[in-house]
């Protein structure tokens, strides 16, 4: 089965020689129908649980300023600043919330809008990206974090939902990674075994990390340890993904794929500024860079994928 070929291509091909060959080959053959509606059902599912992540920002967000809840464990760990527009002055918190719901805004958008593109296509990029769009709303657990702080929560439960917010990111990235390794050539078309191996690597390395208890970041986590590591994990997901859209730009001859490649390096300092600032201009750049690089990305694997 050829990734990116339409139903009305399978059946114009259709026939009893394609029937017998397909009996024959060495591998179970599934009618892209098929696929279509099983990756639709996995994007409903992803929709549905960004969708989700928003709406349990707002009661979180409000209980910022419940009454009895100060942030005084930012206090203690020294990350908790403050953003002075003339006599105009708000807490860093408020600011890296509001960052947190443009995240999750983003991803229940963005999983929409693959939702309704992707009715007929079919991406294995797309698939993967799809983890990390909501990878992104999964930020949300920051402020779970927060709200177990602030209220006295058990510290297990601190890590707890800090190591799921781990795990999403890991998974966000790998995915993204592995969407990267798709366009570039790799050929699996058990997506679902690929997506296993991302979760299973990801849950490892969640797993593993481990978590400085009362070391609070502005951005309303705590701190993980190896944060070089991190870094150097993150930054060598960017650069392997864009190169790896631009190879394939270069080995197809696909002009399309230098403008995924382009979206793709625009999202992803998007997401570095938004997920690691608390500046409401950083954050509003952040987000821009975050929407635009991901419709280039999307638009530009849709248009390429409609006419293969």
């Amino acid at each position: 089965m050829c990734i990116g070929r339409g139903e009305a291509a399978l059946d114009k091909n259709w026939g009893p020689d394609m029937e017998t060959a397909l009996s024959n080959a060495p591998f179970p053959y599934y009618p892209e129908g098929v696929t279509i509606a099983a990756r639709r059902r996995i994007y409903w599912c992803l929709f549905l649980t960004a969708c989700a992540s928003l709406i349990a920002f707002f009661p979180l967000y409000l209980q910022l300023s419940r009454g009895g809840r100060s942030p005084t464990f930012l206090l203690k760990a020294n990350s908790l600043g403050s953003f002075h527009l003339g006599s105009f002055v708000l807490s860093s918190h408020y600011l890296a919330a509001g960052g947190i719901g443009l995240c999750a805004l983003y991803s229940a958008l963005v999983l929409g809008f693959i939702l309704y593109s992707f009715r007929k296509t079919v991406s294995a990029e797309i698939y993967f990206f799809s983890f990390w769009a909501l990878s992104v709303g999964l930020e949300v657990l920051r402020l779970s974090v927060f709200d177990l702080a602030s209220g006295g929560g058990s510290v297990y439960w601190e890590i707890a939902a800090t190591k799921a917010l781990l795990f999403a990111r890991y998974a966000g990235y790998l995915s993204l990674f592995a969407s990267g390794l798709y366009a570039a050539g790799f050929r699996n078309e058990k997506l679902g075994a690929v997506a296993a191996v991302v979760l299973a690597i990801s849950f490892g390395l969640a797993t593993a990390m481990p978590i400085n208890t009362g070391s609070f970041a502005a951005t309303l986590e705590l701190r993980a340890g190896y944060v070089e590591i991190n870094s150097i994990l993150v930054l060598a997901v960017a650069i392997v993904t864009v190169a790896d859209y631009l190879y394939a730009a270069y080995s197809t001859g696909e002009a399309s794929y230098r403008l995924v490649a382009l979206g793709a390096a625009v999202f992803l300092v998007g997401h570095r500024l938004i997920t690691t600032q608390w500046n409401p201009f950083a954050i509003a750049v952040g987000f821009v860079l975050l929407v635009a690089g991901s419709w280039l990305y999307v638009s530009r694997l849709h248009a390429y994928y409609l006419w293969q």
